[in-house]
């Protein structure tokens, strides 16, 4: 949170104060204001122009603050996600038996590009430069994983043990097909998208359907595997 100056400020050069943002910048909370300022930047020059110095100015954090917070755009990208799930998740029930895993799992994710939805132009340029910044893609790709474990367990879907790991795995491939199609659905009420998730999640099930069914009927691991 931003902090009013003390009479500490009567001592403090006037060249100082003029250079030194106020940590947190204009919302009080830096690391949001650090992200929109990231968003903001990506938008006008692409993901690979952002720099946490060109971040921080925008933002009014101090440079110290910011590095602190994230010292490359790729740890920023991390942050996005971290803020994105939070807010995804935020106010959700634990699930009662009403409805299919599969329909409250199309809730939870729909809600997500909802969220995304609101900063579209940004989000569409961060996620285009990513793969022509490899430590940005390499930590996406590891981050993403979390984001997919939370959104199972939000759905009432255990990602625990090797099962959990395997739909973890799953749920990442629908996550990115439904990605691929928000991404060129231009439409209001994002139908190119659900249509892409609800044919993802159904492939997903039944795959996950066949590979119960191939060991119930005997086969062995391999043949349940293809």
């Amino acid at each position: 949170m931003a902090r009013k100056k003390t009479a500490a400020k009567n001592t403090a050069p006037k060249s100082a104060a003029k250079s030194a943002p106020k940590s947190g910048g204009k919302s009080g909370d830096p690391g949001a204001a650090m992200i929109e300022a990231a968003l903001a930047l990506a938008a006008e020059s692409g993901w690979t122009a952002v720099t946490i110095a060109a971040v921080a100015e925008q933002a009014g954090v101090a440079l110290g603050d910011a590095l602190l917070f994230a010292p490359t755009r790729a740890h920023l990208l991390v942050k996005f996600l971290d803020r994105l799930d939070a807010a995804n998740l935020e106010g959700l029930a634990v699930p009662g038996d009403e409805g299919s895993a599969r329909d409250r799992l199309f809730d939870v994710l729909m809600r997500r590009f909802d969220l995304l939805n609101r900063k579209r132009g940004a989000v569409r340029a961060v996620m285009m430069g990513v793969p022509r910044d490899p430590p940005s893609a390499a930590m996406l790709a590891c981050r993403v994983g979390r984001s997919a474990a939370a959104l199972l367990g939000a759905a009432g879907i255990s990602a625990e043990g090797l099962i959990g790991f395997a739909r973890v795995q799953g749920l990442k491939a629908v996550m990115a097909c439904a990605l691929k199609a928000w991404m060129s659905d231009d439409s209001a009420d994002m139908a190119k998208t659900m249509a892409a998730l609800d044919k993802a999640l159904g492939r997903a099930e039944r795959l996950a359907n066949f590979r119960a069914s191939s060991f119930r009927s005997g086969r062995g691991p391999a043949d349940a595997a293809v």
